[in-house]
């Protein structure tokens, strides 16, 4: 009879992925794909901030730096920011943005206020002042202004320091609390055409240092900007912080920028 060779059969048996390894693969491929992303995200945005280092050192606005490395700028007090800059991205955001994807978490622009629900605190070190601002506003650059906060949906709805230089060691030195208030006002915080009224003022004592404080509305064509002013001034800056709504909002948001506009605070 013929013998029939039957193939051998191998005694190993077939290697099966358990749920352990597929996980494995799933992870290590995402960690890859996230690593290639941030090469890519960082080398596009590392073009694009040289591009707006380079075009900072051309401002002639520039004169030198605060504790936190944001330069500080002298006040042309006839311009004025527009709804474009108001769009523009802040460019502190892209660095904390790309900070954000290497380190897997979100950076805070300031620090949540203790024991006041709703608002978060901004404190400079450098220009030593701090204020609260309703939480959920985001930091955004505008032209002339030391700092501004504003409400993602209703663009009027702002908060802004700006500072000053200036030879004066307390705000009295330029007039009394009618004429400063006037001042600022008219001819500083509106800009030409818009009809003025100052609803109240007052001067306030805090730390040594002396406080102009006054409200206000301006009036143009589409719509009336109903605002809170800070103004004082301390080792040799002058400065101005202001907080503002559209006035068929003041129903709902005056008494949170009133609490905005007495949390200011020179420190």
């Amino acid at each position: 009879s013929c013998l029939r060779h039957e193939p051998q059969k191998s005694l190993r048996p077939p290697i099966m992925l358990g749920k352990s390894s597929t996980m494995s693969t799933a992870v290590i491929c995402f960690v890859a794909g996230a690593i290639l992303f941030f090469v890519s995200f960082s080398s596009s945005n590392n073009l694009a901030l040289s591009s707006v280092m380079r075009s900072s050192r051309l401002q002639p606005h520039v004169v030198a730096c605060n504790g936190r490395g944001r330069a500080t700028r002298h006040l042309d007090f006839r311009a004025r920011a527009s709804q474009e800059e108001f769009s523009q991205m802040n460019r502190r955001n892209i660095m904390k943005g790309v900070a954000s994807i290497a380190l897997g978490t979100a950076v805070a622009p300031a620090s949540m206020a203790k024991g006041v629900k709703g608002f978060q605190q901004h404190k400079d070190t450098g220009d030593r002042y701090e204020f609260l601002y309703p939480f959920g506003w985001e930091e955004i650059y505008v032209k002339g202004t030391d700092i501004l906060y504003k409400d993602i949906i209703e663009p009027l709805e702002t908060a802004s320091v700006t500072v000053i230089e200036t030879e004066k060691s307390s705000i009295t030195e330029y007039g009394d609390l009618q004429d400063v208030t006037g001042s600022l006002a008219e001819k500083v915080l509106t800009p030409p055409g818009q009809a003025v009224k100052i609803i109240s003022a007052k001067e306030k004592q805090d730390g040594g240092k002396t406080y102009y404080q006054f409200e206000f509305t301006a009036q143009n064509a589409r719509y009336t900007r109903h605002s809170l002013v800070s103004a004082a001034i301390n080792n040799g800056k002058y400065y101005i912080f202001v907080t503002s709504a559209n006035e068929r909002r003041w129903n709902i948001m005056g008494d949170r920028l009133k609490k905005v506009a007495d949390s200011f605070k020179l420190v």
